[in-house]
Parts: C-alpha cells; sequence; structure tokens
C-alpha cells in the first residue's frame, strides 16, 4: 500500500482543489508520487469535462483585456450564474482575455491551443476548472480590434453584472482627449442602445427585404392608399435604420445628434464596434 503523509494530501488539494477523499485516492493510485498524483486528478478533471460537455452553458461572464497591439473581448459561459459570480471563473476569464489581446483574429476556437505563461493551454485551464468547479464551461467567443496609427480603441463593461461588453473603435487622432472620450462614450451608447450593424450597407439584403415586407403589409392594413405605400414604407425603414444601425442612432445622451454626428464634431469615425451580451447572439 502506498505511504504518503496528512502534508501531502494537503498539498495536493491546495495545488488542485480536489477533496480530500479524492486528494488521498489519486495519492494511492499514484504510489504516493506527488506528480503522478496531480497527472491523475488532471485526467479525472478533463473526464469530468467530457461528461459534462453537453450540459447547457448559458452563464457567464464577459472580460476585457488590452494588449500592445491590440484590444480584446471574450464571453466565457458557466451554467450557473452563481458558477459566473466565482472569483476563479472571473480569474480564468481575465487570463483568457490577456491571451487573447496577443492574438490576431476573432476566432475562439483557434486560441484553444494558446499557451499561457504558466505553459498551459487555455483548453487544458477550462479543463482543469471544470473539474475544479463542477460545471460545463465554454469560452464561446472573442473578437480582437488591431492598434493603428489613426485607431483610437474604447471598451465598456457593464460591471453590475459583467454580462455585457463593448469594444469601440474610432478613426481619429489617438493623441486628443476629445476623441479618446468620445469613443468610451459611444462605447456606453452601445451597451444601452445595443446595435445590430455599424451603417446601413451592412445590414444583410435579406433582413431589410423582410422588414420592407412586414412594414408595406402593416402601412397597408392601416387604410393608407396603395399609391402612398411606397413613400410612408420609405419613411419607415429610415427608421428602422436608426434603430439597429449605430451610427444613424440619437445619441442616449443627446438624443438631437446621431452618433456619427458627435464623431465627427470630435473629429472622428466610427470605424467598428462589437457587442457581447452573455447567452445572446
Amino acid at each position: 500500500m502506498a505511504e504518503f503523509t496528512a502534508k501531502m494530501v494537503m498539498e495536493l488539494r491546495e495545488k488542485t482543489s480536489a477533496g480530500m477523499m479524492d486528494a488521498k485516492k489519486a495519492l494511492t493510485e499514484a504510489d504516493g508520487d506527488m506528480e503522478k498524483a496531480l497527472d491523475i486528478l488532471r485526467a479525472k478533471g478533463k473526464a469530468s469535462a467530457e461528461k459534462r460537455a453537453g450540459r447547457a452553458a448559458a452563464e457567464g461572464i464577459v472580460a476585457v483585456a488590452a494588449d500592445a497591439d491590440g484590444t480584446s473581448l471574450i464571453e466565457l459561459n458557466s451554467e450557473t450564474d452563481f458558477v459566473a459570480r466565482n472569483d476563479d471563473f472571473k480569474a480564468l476569464a481575465h487570463e483568457i482575455a490577456g491571451i487573447a489581446a496577443k492574438h490576431p483574429g476573432d476566432d475562439a476556437g483557434a486560441l484553444m491551443d494558446e499557451v499561457a505563461e504558466d505553459g498551459q493551454t487555455i483548453r487544458a485551464k477550462i479543463d482543469a476548472a471544470v473539474g475544479k468547479i463542477g460545471e460545463n464551461l465554454v469560452f464561446r467567443r472573442k473578437v480582437r480590434f488591431d492598434n493603428g496609427p489613426e485607431t483610437v480603441i474604447a471598451s465598456y463593461i457593464h460591471t453590475v453584472t459583467n454580462k455585457i461588453g463593448v469594444l469601440v473603435a474610432l478613426k481619429g487622432d489617438p493623441n486628443n482627449a476629445a476623441v479618446a472620450e468620445m469613443a468610451k462614450n459611444i462605447a456606453m451608447h452601445v451597451a444601452a442602445s445595443k446595435p445590430r450593424y455599424l451603417k446601413r450597407d451592412e445590414v444583410p439584403a435579406d433582413v431589410l427585404e423582410r422588414e420592407k415586407a412586414v412594414l408595406t403589409e402593416k402601412t397597408r392594413n392601416e387604410g393608407k392608399p396603395e399609391a402612398a405605400l411606397p413613400k410612408i414604407v420609405e419613411g419607415r425603414i429610415n427608421k428602422f435604420y436608426e434603430d439597429i444601425c449605430l451610427v444613424e442612432q440619437p445619441y442616449v445622451r443627446e438624443p438631437s445628434k446621431k452618433i456619427s454626428q458627435l464623431a465627427s464634431e470630435a473629429g472622428a469615425e466610427v470605424t467598428r464596434f462589437a457587442l457581447f451580451q452573455v447567452g445572446q447572439e
């Protein structure tokens, strides 16, 4: 029978957050070899991750991190809001965001095998966290905005819940305080108004045609003359653009001005935005 001390059990628990019986069983199976026991517990953690992979992970948080070359926004999901409020879970999300900030592109899957400073991949870290926390965890998505000579990037996280995150990029002078302030204000606007697209020409044709069909039928049902339908629908489509396109939205703090006008007054232009809301597209 393997020999190990209570101190070894305690050390293994501290390193892995495993239960006392799990730590004892691992040390027994490993004949008292601490490194082997660590591997055994990691393997069991991974098995737990696979077992739980089919369970829905619809809660979670968003996190943002900046690097010299860009800023990244990520979403990490859990099964319950209780876990989403766990400090270890939050730390993992911010660590993933930090790694994401160093790697261009918006593919979360491609980032899973990137290595953190401690030598572990994101995949291994998530598997270990699953074993420790006991829930299915999913690195759902990421987006990264690259820095440039005329690029100002601002981020916003709704800190009460950590469930809404925004990145905004403006073309303008990075040394202009007014541009930086405007970028922050627009990021907060995005969190409140939740636009779907940046500008009109980004709205897919099928989305636009469906809206036109609905508005045409609605206007007809209101008893408007058939000859007047195209003009009325055109006006309502403009309102539709105001609802879904960021640059056409009235600014929440000053509705008399559109976002494009505010940016222009600051000597800038909005070029890109991203909005992550946990559990939603």
